[in-house]
């Protein structure tokens, strides 16, 4: 009743292979109890930066990177997202009031 189990096989390094270092983990170096540990003084808090709020007017939808639309030019211009290229509305749209709905962007509240 007491079988002991089936011996694992015993992995091996391919042959012909030269060992340059003892298998297994590294010996741990003794702690130098004999040298003080230098003082460190506490580390001063950290400034917080109050949060500024982007000076853009819009957000793209698809990636959410925050764009002013050209103020001039025709209005049958092509705008597109500077971080992602993705084609967001003409032109002519950004300056109705209120904006076009088709518009893959979102106007920023301030």
């Amino acid at each position: 009743m007491t079988e002991d189990p089936p011996k694992r096989r015993t992995l091996s390094l391919k042959p012909g292979v030269q060992v340059t270092r003892p298998l297994g983990p590294q010996p741990l170096a003794p702690l130098r109890a004999d040298k003080p540990r230098p003082f460190r003084s506490p580390r001063p808090p950290k400034e917080t930066k109050p949060v500024e709020r982007p000076s853009h007017g819009w957000k793209c939808k698809p990636c959410g990177a925050f764009f002013d639309p050209p103020v001039e030019g025709p209005d049958d211009e092509v705008v597109r997202c500077p971080s992602c290229n993705a084609r967001i509305g003409i032109a002519g749209d950004f300056r109705l009031t209120p904006p076009a709905a088709r518009l893959r962007a979102r106007p920023m509240r301030h």
